[in-house]
């Protein structure tokens, strides 16, 4: 067992520290939506949200997942090139953000408030309790919640969801191949 993870440590630490800096990702955006609004976590919020990952990405990749041991210019044109790989995943997070986020907000509101609908009234028809809660009027539902939490924002966090997983997979590959490259000697 301890030589199947020596053999993969630095997938397995990655994938580790990657989901350390998901959940970072997801809080700020969430901290972000919670104090500024839905659109601005989704706009600006979003990148200094992703500007504060990549300084926690890079620190965590650096020490433990390749465990670079550059130093001076260097370990600087490391951190640069990091920094644009990152930029690069960054600029498509926001891309996705705002196209999915902010674009499509009614649509996935939508989406999310049907299957929220559906799942309140098959639980409710068994006779258990739900925290699905729809407020509306004569004309039907305006806003579903799910423990507080709008249909809106559920899918805002789908959407931020789904951004992260294709942002890892490119930050892998970009670290691996771009960055943490080790010289032949090492």
């Amino acid at each position: 067992m301890i030589k199947w993870i020596k053999e993969r440590w630095e997938v397995l630490s990655y994938l580790f520290f990657g989901v350390m800096t998901t959940l970072l990702n997801i809080v700020l955006y969430a901290l972000f939506n919670k104090l500024f609004g839905y659109e601005a976590a989704n706009s600006w919020g979003n990148v200094l949200d992703n500007f504060l990952c990549i300084l926690f990405a890079y620190a965590t990749n650096r020490t433990f997942v390749f465990a670079s041991k550059t130093k001076g210019k260097e370990a600087f044109a490391e951190f640069g090139k990091f920094f644009v790989c990152r930029l690069g995943t960054m600029i498509l997070d926001a891309v996705i953000m705002v196209v999915g986020g902010n674009l499509l907000a009614a649509q996935g509101a939508a989406l999310m408030d049907g299957l929220l609908q559906s799942i309140g009234n098959t639980l409710l028809t068994g006779g258990s309790a739900t925290s699905v809660v729809v407020i509306g009027g004569p004309d039907g539902p305006t806003t579903t919640y799910l423990a507080g939490i709008t249909t809106q924002g559920l899918w805002g966090l789908g959407v931020k969801f789904v951004s992260n997983v294709a942002v890892i997979v490119l930050n892998y590959l970009f670290s691996k191949v771009f960055v943490f490259t080790r010289k032949k000697d090492d």
